[in-house]
């Protein structure tokens, strides 16, 4: 409804505002610190998820809004990038979702990739590839039964196109036959995205924006793995 617009849109424009002060203390200041950056980073994506949100609710569908920086808890895990707090996660995760079921309303929901929170609540960001990563986190959280990537081309494909104009895409692949692919350099998904879905045999389907028809590869066949 209008007051729930106008709630985004004031929320919006006062990340704006804060923007403006933080970037005008970098200029002042000719320093940006890693904790400036993963702030402003994120804030596209947190943009982006709750217009997305309230565009569903005006064309009749029920859907609620998440911001993973309040749900999210990720550690420094050095080279290995963030490390998932999977406990502390997944119970502020449900805490919040007992707030938007009421009655035999079960909302959609709407959740920012990319961003999350450190343990002091300091916002941060899940580093390259970080929403795929945020999909795989969130299905193993919600225990999903399917994962959907949106990528550029249709699929996990057999060569590089740009090299081997006859590639075509793999149907259905295995976990490792994934994670083998992207050692090598395949532009497929990222290891770390599987590792959540890996877990709970979630199947994770890589699909082409550009032509949602075409089916895509389903990457599956479960592989022997563990999760701390």
């Amino acid at each position: 409804g209008s007051g729930r617009d106008a709630q985004l849109q004031g929320t919006i424009e006062k990340d704006i505002a804060n923007l403006k002060e933080i970037l005008n203390a970098v200029r002042l200041m000719r320093f940006k610190g890693e904790q400036i950056l993963e702030l402003v980073s994120g804030y596209g994506e947190v943009w982006s998820a709750g217009v997305l949100s309230q565009l569903l609710g005006h064309q009749g569908y029920d859907f609620e809004f998440v911001n993973a920086k309040d749900v999210l808890f990720v550690e420094d895990g050095g080279r290995n990038g963030p490390e998932v707090l999977w406990k502390r996660s997944r119970e502020t995760l449900q805490k919040h979702l007992a707030t938007l079921d009421t009655g035999d309303r079960r909302p959609h929901l709407v959740i920012t990739g990319y961003v999350a929170s450190t343990p002091d609540g300091v916002a941060t960001t899940l580093k390259r590839d970080g929403s795929d990563f945020s999909a795989s986190i969130f299905a193993h959280l919600l225990q999903a039964s399917q994962i959907y990537i949106w990528t550029d081309v249709s699929g996990v494909l057999t060569a590089d196109p740009r090299r081997v104009p006859g590639a075509r895409p793999l149907e259905c692949i295995s976990y490792n036959e994934a994670m083998e692919l992207a050692f090598f350099g395949a532009k497929v998904i990222h290891p770390k995205t599987m590792q959540p879905a890996i877990y709970d045999s979630i199947p994770i389907y890589v699909k082409n924006t550009f032509q949602p028809q075409a089916p895509g590869t389903c990457i599956h066949v479960p592989s022997e793995a563990t999760m701390q």
